[in-house]
């Protein structure tokens, strides 16, 4: 989100869902007993696999008594409840990805995810058919105070970016955070980059340690609901966060203006790259054509995006992910 003076859809959801109403809360359907789709558990008796590099065991003891007995195991809810804290929301199948080997443990997510919502630390709403699973505010303060993740008070929740209609983009951001492997505690998504008074540039997610000599890269997904136009416009909001300076020193003093960027990413030898996902298609050359179309409305831009299909990035493991360079180079960045 950049200066939505065109009202694009998908950045006027974003900002209602980072803006609560003074009516309150939203709602998303996730109270009370629900009937859990597929219970039949296909994983029952095998032993739960660790799946994405979690670094550590984040387990969560409860503290909500219930009446049901629980069958998953704290281990699993733990990384459930860690999982959905980076991500914010995400469908069953897609948190077995990270929970298990694979996502062939589909069960123990469900199990967990069951135990959970009956603890009163997750809730869910509906995306089509699919349920898509937050955390609740007992569940966001749970995952808090075990010290793995920063406060962020005015971060939208899950809840209610469901209910501002964004499941469909931030399930898709999902998509891309587990098929990526790695530690998910390097992950963070809705960033907000202020840039100055007037302007600011809103990650849709940001990998931190991601080396080539930058300890972040901003990750972007188009769902083909912006325009040509709307997308460049984003872009060229990265290059000018990438270009504004501060003054450090004191009014009157002899100081120096420094990058902004700097300041919130001081390890950083060059500015993070851009990855651009592009989805909203299934067809991958459809979304070439977008890709080839997007590349001459920024031609000359000073900054590295690099562009790759969704559908494409989800056929292969991430080993054999490969990116399309639309942008400048490093080599390029590093000589400015």
């Amino acid at each position: 989100m950049y200066d939505n003076a065109n009202n694009d859809p998908e950045d006027t959801g974003r900002d209602q869902a980072c803006n609560p109403s003074a009516s309150g809360p939203a709602t998303s359907g996730a109270t009370g007993d629900v009937a859990f789709d597929g219970d039949t558990d296909e994983t029952a008796g095998q032993p739960v696999v660790k799946g994405g590099d979690l670094e550590q065991d984040t387990s969560i003891h409860e503290s909500v008594s219930s009446q049901r007995k629980l069958t998953s195991t704290a281990r699993t809810r733990g990384h459930l409840m860690l999982t959905l804290s980076r991500v914010r929301i995400a469908t069953g199948r897609q948190l077995a990805l990270v929970v298990t080997r694979e996502g062939l443990g589909v069960g123990y997510a469900r199990r967990g995810l069951r135990d959970l919502q009956a603890l009163g630390l997750v809730g869910h709403g509906r995306h089509g058919r699919d349920k898509v699973w937050h955390l609740t505010a007992a569940g966001q303060r749970a995952v808090t105070e075990g010290g793995d993740v920063a406060v962020r008070p005015h971060a939208a929740t899950g809840e209610r970016a469901i209910a501002a209609g964004l499941a469909a983009h931030g399930l898709a951001v999902t998509d891309v955070i587990t098929h990526w492997g790695g530690a998910l505690l390097d992950w963070e998504v809705e960033v907000d980059h202020t840039i100055d008074k007037a302007r600011r540039v809103v990650s849709d997610a940001v990998l931190y340690r991601p080396g080539r000599g930058a300890e972040a890269e901003f990750l972007e997904l188009d769902r083909f609901t912006m325009s040509l136009s709307r997308l460049a416009l984003k872009l060229r909001a990265y290059e000018a966060y990438s270009q504004a300076t501060y003054f450090e020193g004191e009014r009157g003093t002899i100081g120096s203006h420094k990058k902004l960027w700097r300041q919130r990413y001081p390890q950083s030898s060059l500015f993070p790259v851009v990855r651009l996902v592009l989805a909203g298609a299934d067809d991958a050359e459809v979304l070439d054509r977008r890709a080839t179309a997007l590349q001459e409305r920024i031609c000359g831009i000073k900054l590295r995006v690099d562009v790759a299909a969704l559908p494409t990035l989800l056929q292969r493991p991430r080993q054999e992910w490969s990116w399309r360079q639309i942008g400048q180079s490093d080599a390029q960045a590093e000589a400015r």
